[in-house]
């Protein structure tokens, strides 16, 4: 089992889930421990919010050909940016990882359709 200090009192204790410090009672959560389950939390947060910053950029970029053009732009680097195959040592179980992938594909399919009925509207 891989041990870690407690954040509360530097005792070591192990990384494992529900872990009680036995000297000051902290109480290990998912996201304490070694560094790859920190990234994965910070992985998971960038996959629920960049589709939706993504979103709100094509909504408000949509008045013009010029400026929808730039909003796609961004669009397109926010999603190579959250790609789960830059993410792919990351994942504990193959269910993550469809789970991610399937995810990651519906909403930039979402977007990209939204983008590409833009261009025909302005056309």
């Amino acid at each position: 089992m891989d041990l870690i200090k407690c954040p509360h009192c530097e005792h070591e204790i192990l990384s494992r889930i529900g872990t009680i410090c036995p000297n000051c009672g902290h109480t290990v959560t998912y996201f304490e421990g070694n560094k790859k389950k920190a990234r994965y939390g910070k992985f998971f947060a960038i996959s629920v919010i960049i589709p939706f910053i993504s979103f709100l950029t094509i909504l408000s970029t949509s008045l013009s050909k010029i400026s929808l053009i730039i909003g796609a732009i961004i669009y397109i680097l926010l999603a190579l940016f959250s790609c789960p195959i830059r993410f792919k040592d990351l994942f504990f179980t193959t269910y993550e990882k469809v789970f991610f992938w399937g995810i990651w594909l519906l909403a930039n399919s979402m977007l990209t359709a939204m983008v590409v009925n833009l261009f025909s509207k302005l056309q």
